[in-house]
């Protein structure tokens, strides 16, 4: 079972029960950590999957799996239905980074900062042959950085990232993203250390990729507002599992796992300007290194049942694209 459904179209990049363990601790106290269980994605051209969720749900494991900075502890990563985990020869590696980029949380720690942003964008160029000589380079990052509106070119392209403000720290990254001509781009919190008022800019210019270029986007946030606003799609995300998938708005609208109904109740509401609903939820949220075998929201859920605590609930496909891990919906 996939975790977000669109039928009529294959995905251009899929996570097959993904699977990801860290071990910690010494020879006589080693733990494991469970940081990501079963998850599966797809990513459709010119679409937009957000995968929500609180700080340490697992979001970020996935997006660096698949991004191949880690190697999962199980599961498929398929690009165009290809297991790219099968091959991990250097030219393997780098072919699929030239079609599946990421865009870092952090701008700046993203950044070199003892080199200009000339060198930032050269530099992926060079390494996956898309410019062939200096004149070809000077036009590729002309391209680039008014691609991402830093104009006048050359005065951006001679500063140094302390000399950029935060936006235009994340533009630069996008726009080193976009040098190798990407197919998916894997965003990790890409907006979340910028401030409000430029937020919506950086959003905006990563929803003309995806209408122009076609681009598929994961867009990994704790912020289940910007997801609306950005995202074609949603997954939640919780200590893990993703527990449910389904279009942005219908998700928004009518939430059905009670770990959803929790996060849209932490959403303001302009409109009678205080919380969406009112849900009492109680309890911590679980250690990954001692997951038991049931769901693991079941402790805090206000509607829990007895096999809540014992056994995770499988899939149920509620309608073509949206489906829920819950006892509720059996």
């Amino acid at each position: 079972m996939v975790s977000n459904l669109r039928p009529k179209q294959e995905p251009i990049l899929e996570a097959q029960n993904l699977t990801m363990h860290f071990h910690t601790g010494g020879a006589f106290s080693r733990k494991t950590v469970k940081a990501v269980q079963g998850a599966n994605v797809r990513l459709y051209p010119g679409r937009v999957t957000a995968l929500v969720g609180e700080s340490g749900s697992g979001k970020s494991t996935i997006i660096r799996m698949l991004a191949r900075l880690y190697s999962p502890t199980g599961g498929k990563v398929l690009f165009k239905g290809k297991d790219v985990l099968e091959d991990k020869s250097r030219g393997a590696m780098l072919n699929y980074r030239s079609k599946v980029q990421m865009i870092f949380q952090d701008p700046f720690s993203s950044l070199n900062p003892v080199h200009k942003v000339r060198y930032h964008l050269e530099r992926p160029l060079r390494i996956h042959g898309k410019a062939r000589n200096r004149a070809a380079l000077n036009d590729q990052i002309d391209v680039l950085l008014r691609r991402v509106s830093l104009t006048p070119t050359d005065e951006f392209a001679n500063k140094y990232p302390h000399q950029l403000s935060g936006g235009q720290r994340q533009r630069v990254a996008i726009a080193r993203a976009l040098a190798v001509q990407p197919e998916v781009i894997l965003a990790d919190e890409p907006v979340s250390m910028l401030d409000v008022s430029i937020r919506m800019g950086v959003l905006n210019l990563m929803a003309v990729l995806r209408d122009e270029q076609n681009i598929a986007f994961l867009y990994v946030t704790h912020d289940i507002a910007s997801a609306r606003y950005f995202a074609d799609d949603t997954l939640v995300m919780y200590a893990g599992y993703i527990v449910e998938g389904a279009s942005s708005e219908e998700l928004i609208q009518d939430p059905k796992h009670p770990y959803t109904q929790l996060l849209l109740s932490a959403v303001p509401d302009p409109a009678r300007g205080l919380k969406t609903a009112e849900m009492e939820v109680v309890g911590e949220i679980p250690s990954l290194t001692s997951l038991g075998a049931g769901c693991p929201f079941a402790n805090r859920c206000p509607k829990v049942m007895e096999r809540c605590k014992q056994v995770m609930p499988a899939v149920t496909e509620l309608s073509p694209t949206r489906w829920v891990r819950c006892y509720l919906y059996e």
